[in-house]
């Protein structure tokens, strides 16, 4: 990566960042549940799921104890960990595409990312969390299963939806046999450990509720049933956010499909549908920051040239 596209990527990163306070960070009433949160997880009052993604915390916490101030630290933490995810994001795009296309996409990337933190309290999971999500997307597509297990591992320590990538791998490589039988339970035990270490020392005990803090939340987030939490929005934007962040790049994959590497779409039709059901099932689907990881990816397959005639 050249000086140039390295300062490009951290100027959007610092815009992106600038927009973040401006939409979420200046509220005062944000800012005390940030804190409240942050402080949670080191003195032991356990606010499932926050407390049990951990790793962010910790980066902010070796931050803090260098700058001595919280709030720097956090700004900082969510300008690197942004442009990570941008560069992230370009590697993946490289991986098939020259330079200036894999630049443009990152283009839907800083659109998006706006509407994306629209509906949340700005925890600071999502620029680390996403980083090695699609860290880990690199990693299955070059066949590294070594950096692929050390990404998911880091990946659940930030938030546990990273371990979804595992089964991606066995759908990729399943016609080399036992060795990919291998390599995925590896990445399954890897993805396991993580989880637990992250949970056990608060005295974690399986169930759906100790996942997110209030259960499934399938009827909820669709409008049927009793509601088990009160929707952060007008239930119409629960459908409006999947089908703007996942539905617009559609129809140029679908013109693309047949040329596009056959990982690619793998990674697509396994990833795509796994993290939209794990939000429905214990998020909000209004909450589309959590569909940014398959951003870098859908903009990967759009932008993939078409087959030229002979």
């Amino acid at each position: 990566m050249n000086l140039r596209v390295a300062l490009l990527i951290a100027a959007l990163a610092a815009a992106l960042t600038a927009i973040h306070w401006v939409m979420v960070d200046r509220k005062d009433e944000v800012r005390q549940w940030q804190r409240r949160i942050y402080a949670q997880q080191f003195d032991g009052d356990c606010e499932a799921p926050h407390n049990y993604r951990p790793l962010p915390h910790y980066v902010v916490r070796l931050l803090e104890q260098l700058s001595l101030s919280w709030e720097f630290s956090c700004l900082f933490y969510r300008w690197f960990f942004t442009a990570s995810f941008l560069w992230a994001a370009r590697r993946l795009a490289r991986l098939y595409l020259d330079d200036a296309r894999a630049l443009e996409t990152l283009i839907p990337l800083v659109l998006l990312y706006p509407l994306s933190i629209l509906r949340y309290w700005g925890q600071l999971t999502d620029p680390l969390s996403h980083t090695l999500f699609v860290l880990a997307f690199v990693y299955l597509l070059e066949d590294r299963p070594i950096a692929l297990a050390v990404s998911l591992a880091l990946g659940v320590l930030a938030k546990e939806t990273a371990a979804i990538v595992v089964p991606a791998y066995l759908v990729c490589y399943w016609r080399r046999g036992w060795r990919t039988w291998a390599v995925t339970g590896a990445l399954g035990l890897a993805c396991t450990a993580a989880f637990l270490a992250a949970r056990l020392p608060f005295g974690w005990r399986p169930g759906l509720g100790n996942m997110n803090g209030a259960g499934l939340m399938i009827g909820t987030n669709l409008g049927f049933g009793e509601p088990i939490a009160s929707l952060p929005c007008p239930l119409w934007e629960n459908y409006l956010h999947p089908l703007l962040f996942v539905g617009l790049f559609v129809p140029a994959i679908a013109r693309r499909w047949k040329v596009l590497d056959p990982r690619l779409r793998i990674l697509f039709l396994v990833e795509m549908p796994l993290l939209i059901l794990s939000n429905v099932a214990f998020g909000w689907l209004a909450e589309s920051r959590n569909y940014m990881p398959l951003v870098p990816l859908m903009a990967t397959m759009a932008r993939t040239p078409l087959r030229k005639s002979a």
